[in-house]
C-alpha cells in the first residue's frame, strides 16, 4: 500500500469515528436535556472542543475518547462506532 493511500484511509477513518461520536455525543445531550456547554462539562472536555466534534472538526485523541466516555457513562465502543446503547451504569 502506498503512503498516499494509507494516509487517505486513515483519514476517511478519524472522519468516520468523528462523524459518529458526534451522532452519539448530539443524542446523548439531548435525552439528557442538556445544551452544549453543560453536556461539553460533564464529559470532561470544552465546549470548544465539542463543538469541534459536532461539526466534523475534531481529531479527539485516544485520551479524549477515553474522558469523554468515562464522564458519561457511554463506553467507547458506542463512541466510536456510533451504536445504539444505553449508557453505563454509573
Amino acid at each position: 500500500m502506498t503512503a498516499a493511500k494509507r494516509e487517505r484511509l486513515e483519514t476517511e477513518l478519524a472522519r468516520l469515528v468523528v462523524r459518529n461520536m458526534a451522532a452519539v455525543m448530539e443524542r446523548e445531550q439531548t435525552r439528557r436535556g442538556l445544551n452544549k456547554v453543560e453536556f461539553a462539562k460533564l464529559c470532561g472536555i470544552t465546549a470548544t472542543s465539542y463543538i469541534s466534534i459536532l461539526e466534523g472538526r475534531a481529531n479527539p485523541t485516544v485520551f479524549m475518547v477515553a474522558r469523554i466516555s468515562w464522564n458519561s457513562g457511554l463506553t467507547m465502543h458506542n463512541l466510536i462506532h456510533g451504536d445504539e446503547q444505553t449508557p453505563n451504569p454509573s
